[in-house]
């Protein structure tokens, strides 16, 4: 074969291959686009059911504990209260997806129990958002997401119980996520559980709340009150600095919970024994492998002595998560919070599960 010849068939080999190299990506990236596509829209969906569910939640709890504590409140007015609370939730929602509606369906029903009313509050919503562009090509134009939140009024036999937070305000703490700093997104988290608490408990009878920080050692608590509003203000100080080393603090959270002060409190208010609860959170690892080994033993004396632990990462590295998922009480109390949405997400679960013991949150 002659040099010309033999550049020749390579010049024809290549076209041939262009022209493959075309085919193959005309058939692909469409498919490359679709797929991106779905998981777009899926990961909206699961978002938006998430965030519909602790909406419908929260105003289930806050209409069945307001039946409670009016009497005199009317059906009509409590549905009507339902639904504005619900609304006010929903609200903030809306910009994180494209043309999003609602339908809010509120049902409450009075059952006589041994001579009390129990209030039963039932809220179903139907939401749903217009899908991403590919998804529309497709032939699909909307989401529909459905959820349903039920409460109980408790009356009588609401229960009662004290939370400890354990919180990480190391210097990593400061640094920025996807353009929010994290001891902001922390801050705006626990202000939601105070809310949270506010509307389940608001005579302040049934819910004890307070905190303790720490990076490379305790920096400060606020000790378990009935007033939750002390909490946010503790933790709305919170500087970001330092290192990690979460032993004291999460020591301070066992010790305040397990002591006879907790149970005195709780029966001169209520007459109950309460359940007990820390969460832990950090972003980061302890520095020393020392400090794993001694929070550990203090997470090991706290889910013997019946507290639950329940722990959130907040976009944290293996080593941190691998400690905070020791502590957890089970695989279902540990959170791994990705971004700030998921930590807020986290709190308001946690806030919820908590509620449950005072509300009788049945759905």
């Amino acid at each position: 074969m002659t040099k010309s010849n033999a550049t020749s068939k390579f010049r024809t080999l290549f076209r041939r291959e262009e022209g493959n190299f075309a085919m193959l990506a005309a058939l692909t990236v469409p498919v490359l686009f679709m797929a991106g596509s779905l998981a777009v829209d899926t990961t909206n969906a699961l978002s938006m059911k998430v965030r519909l569910q602790n909406a419908v939640d929260s105003a289930a709890l806050a209409t069945a504990m307001r039946l409670t504590e009016e009497e005199d409140l009317t059906q009509a007015a409590a549905k009507a209260f339902a639904l504005k609370f619900l609304n006010g939730q929903v609200q903030e929602d809306l910009p994180g997806f494209q043309d999003m509606a609602v339908s809010p369906n509120v049902t409450i029903t009075p059952v006589e129990d041994n001579g009390r009313t129990i209030w039963k509050v039932a809220i179903a919503l139907g939401g749903s958002y217009t899908l991403t562009p590919m998804a529309r090509v497709l032939g699909q134009e909307k989401m529909t997401v459905n959820v349903v939140g039920k409460s109980e009024s408790a009356g009588e036999a609401q229960g009662s119980f004290s939370m400890a937070l354990v919180l990480d305000r190391s210097g990593s703490m400061g640094w920025n996520l996807n353009g929010q700093q994290k001891i902001a997104v922390l801050k705006t988290a626990v202000g939601g559980l105070v809310d949270q608490f506010k509307v389940a408990d608001p005579n302040k009878k049934y819910v004890r709340l307070g905190a303790s920080s720490y990076q490379s050692y305790m920096t400060g608590s606020q000790s378990l009150v009935w007033n939750p509003e002390k909490t946010r203000t503790f933790v709305n100080a919170l500087p970001a600095s330092g290192g990690t080393d979460s032993t004291a603090a999460f020591k301070w959270g066992y010790d305040a919970l397990k002591h006879k002060r907790e149970n005195n409190q709780h029966n001169k208010k209520s007459g109950q024994v309460p359940k007990k609860f820390i969460v832990f959170m950090t972003d980061g690892e302890n520095n020393y492998s020392s400090a794993d080994s001694s929070t550990k033993i203090h997470c090991d004396n706290a889910k013997k002595d019946g507290i639950e632990v329940y722990s959130v990462a907040f976009a944290a590295p293996a080593a941190g998560k691998a400690l905070l998922s020791y502590c957890a009480t089970s695989s279902d109390h540990f959170y791994d919070a990705q971004n700030s949405a998921q930590l807020i997400e986290a709190f308001k679960n946690i806030g919820n599960a908590a509620s449950k013991v005072v509300s009788r949150l049945t759905e």
